[in-house]
């Protein structure tokens, strides 16, 4: 245990010396709402520690020195930065005060499950992806002191996250890997609060809430998985590219970020599309944005494609360097295998899906469980937009219809909702922009639909803690649970 906690200690204290460093400062010159820049301090400080692992990994020079040297760098960096980075933190200590006065349920039930998923995060690995590869090709690498072509799957072409978990393999920490990919759902929680900030949604905290305490994206977060940091880094790009006010600043950013996702898994090239999507459609029906050219909307296109196709290509000529392979071999003909991949009868339905599972939720190939949040208001608040239509129409069609996009055009590729966890962030932010609409319309039901939103977070949070108190008690307590 204390060498998983100083492992911990100190990739952590890395990633907030270099995110907050970095969203500090890049943040106020894009001029980025709070809730954005508050959710660019984990990802931007995985996505340096994976960088900086990267390269050292090239040199063949990984060892036990190098979570030290990325914990001294990262403080280091942030007291040369000290003053723009306590800005932002009391900026964004103040706003989750405020949040949190307002909206204490939501905000405080999924405090407490974060902290249980911090504790499970100190259990051994016990999820099957883990145990089979995430985690073993880290270790290999760590032994090897560097990159190469690894006998374990998935893992030679776009594996920036077993990179980011090969920092913590040189102490041997799994819990340290865990707590990696765990400050990743923090960051998605709060890339959808930026979002919905931006489209003038006032319940931030409720819906960084609602976006975290859904079973798709927090039941692999405290594991040595992939799939919540390629949402979070999908959800932040949408997040920037709808919260900053600089036009090509952010467009960079976002493509950074999508390169980023687009490293962990390839699936993430579908979110270019939606971030995309999000520019189009924010000029035309969001204020901030419609003095915007539809020329440099175009231009953000090639710039965002181009990164995208660039990045795909840097991963695909590593692995052709290392395995003499362009792309990872077929799977396996297994019934696993075949359920991932979508028959006719599954891309005729694809476009009704995301409502169908809203509701119902579904088992494997569309399965994997959103949230109560979902259940409970995606169809009433599609119904109420389409009935009022006017600003509260634009404002959910503007992440909603490129959400719906998203799911389709992914989903004729492969099948798995947590692919998807992109799509249901973003849906969160439309149904929350609606619903506060409904709540001015009609004040006397306001405190209803808050109640509503509130005790489906508490259930959505008591849902995922299910696993997290069985791993607890597994760990500790010999099973006693």
């Amino acid at each position: 245990m204390p060498g998983h906690l100083l492992a911990s200690a100190l990739l952590l204290a890395a990633v907030f010396g270099f995110g907050s460093a970095f969203s500090a400062t890049l943040g106020s010159r894009l001029e980025i709402n709070t809730p954005t820049r508050a959710a660019l301090v984990p990802l931007s400080g995985v996505a340096s520690v994976g960088l900086i692992t990267l390269v050292v990994g090239h040199l063949g020079l990984l060892g036990v020195w190098l979570p030290w040297v990325l914990a001294l760098a990262g403080l280091c960096l942030l007291v040369v930065r000290r003053q723009v980075v306590a800005t932002l933190l009391q900026a964004i200590a103040r706003g989750a005060t405020a949040q949190a006065r307002r909206y204490p349920v939501p905000v405080l039930a999924v405090t407490v499950g974060m902290a249980f998923a911090v504790v499970a995060s100190f259990a051994p690995p016990s999820r099957v992806d883990e145990i089979e590869y995430h985690w073993p090709a880290p270790l290999a690498w760590a032994e090897a002191g560097g990159w190469n072509d690894s006998p374990f799957r998935h893992v030679d072409g776009f594996p920036f996250m077993e990179v980011v978990y090969t920092a913590a393999a040189t102490h041997g920490s799994y819990a340290a890997a865990h707590l990696l990919h765990l400050v990743t759902l923090v960051g998605l929680g709060l890339a959808a609060g930026g979002a919905a900030q931006a489209l003038g949604v006032r319940g931030i905290g409720p819906v960084v809430a609602a976006a975290m305490a859904m079973p798709v994206a927090w039941d692999g977060a405290y594991a040595a998985y992939n799939d919540t940091a390629v949402g979070a880094f999908g959800a932040a790009a949408v997040a920037v590219v709808l919260a900053g006010r600089r036009f090509w600043g952010s467009v960079l950013l976002a493509a950074g970020l999508l390169s980023i996702g687009i490293s962990i898994k390839p699936t993430a090239l579908a979110a270019v599309g939606l971030v995309g999507l999000v520019i189009l459609l924010a000029r035309a029906w969001i204020p901030d944005h419609m003095g915007q050219p539809l020329a440099n909307v175009l231009k953000a296109w090639v710039l965002l494609g181009a990164s995208a196709l660039a990045t795909a290509a840097f991963w695909s000529a590593r692995r052709w360097y290392y395995t003499g392979d362009w792309r990872e071999p077929p799977a396996p003909t297994t019934d696993d295998a075949m359920s991932r991949l979508p028959d006719s009868f599954d891309q005729l339905i694809a476009p009704v899906m995301p409502f169908v599972t809203g509701i119902v939720g579904a088992q494997e190939p569309w399965g994997g469980r959103t949230s109560l949040v979902m259940q409970i208001f995606l169809i009433p608040t599609l119904i109420y937009v389409l009935w009022f239509k006017g600003e509260a129409l634009r404002r959910f069609a503007t992440v909603v219809l490129p959400s719906w996009a998203h799911w389709v055009v992914l989903g004729l590729v492969g099948v798995r909702t947590r692919f998807h966890i992109v799509s249901w962030v973003l849906l969160v932010v439309g149904v929350r922009s609606a619903v506060e609409s409904a709540q001015q319309r009609w004040p006397q039901a306001g405190r209803w639909l808050e109640a509503a939103w509130s005790l489906a977070v508490v259930l959505g949070v008591v849902d995922v803690s299910f696993e997290m108190v069985r791993l607890i008690a597994n760990t500790w307590f010999g099973g006693a649970a």
